[in-house]
């Protein structure tokens, strides 16, 4: 085969493996890992909000009024035999597609809550779709109402990437771990704007 014959080839298989990566995370497609697919997911709840419905104000960043920028608490039920969570909160509505906010992985196997603001003892954060490690709290433009999605994965290892991890990276190490998952979707934005 001729060098220019499999440069197709070559980059056709650099666009699936990319693809299968995102799909683990629930950004795109299904689960990379055969046990995520045959796995129930579990459920997801918050006191503060329903799932498809509105997050509170103070969860959004400081260009809305009362906008303080924490981490809604959340609630979780997962498999048995989990050794660590990982949560993903993604945009799904950003102009140029999924906006990931937050990749936070090693959340102890036995916790099954988020607490309001959040610090997670022992936990790694890989860089979100703006390139930093950290929550970067829902913001969608003024006049635009966003879907935000909080994803919680429940993982068959520890920490499966290392503090500030690429994006692509962190959310393909928990693509290849997931034996489980849960989501519950808010939405901000819009009547909320200044």
């Amino acid at each position: 085969m001729k060098s220019r014959e499999r440069r197709p080839i070559l980059a056709a298989a650099g666009a699936l493996a990319l693809t299968t990566a995102l799909g683990g995370c629930g950004l795109i497609g299904q689960p990379q890992n055969k046990s995520a697919e045959l796995s129930e997911w579990f459920t997801v709840t918050s006191p503060v909000f329903r799932d498809g419905r509105d997050l509170p104000t103070r969860y959004g960043c400081a260009k809305y009024p009362g906008g303080e920028g924490k981490t809604p608490p959340l609630h979780w039920s997962a498999p048995a035999g989990t050794r660590s969570f990982a949560i993903v909160m993604d945009d799904p509505d950003g102009s140029e597609g999924a906006y990931v906010h937050w990749v936070i992985a090693g959340i102890d196997g036995t916790t099954n809550e988020l607490v309001e603001g959040a610090e997670i003892q022992g936990a790694v954060e890989g860089l979100t779709t703006g390139k930093k490690a950290g929550y970067a709290p829902p913001c969608p433009p003024k006049g635009e109402r966003h879907r935000y999605r909080f994803t919680i994965y429940a993982l068959d290892s520890p920490a499966p990437f290392r503090q500030g991890a690429k994006l692509r990276d962190s959310l393909g190490a928990i693509a290849e771990h997931t034996v489980g998952r849960g989501r519950i979707t808010g939405n901000f934005g819009g009547k909320q704007a200044r």
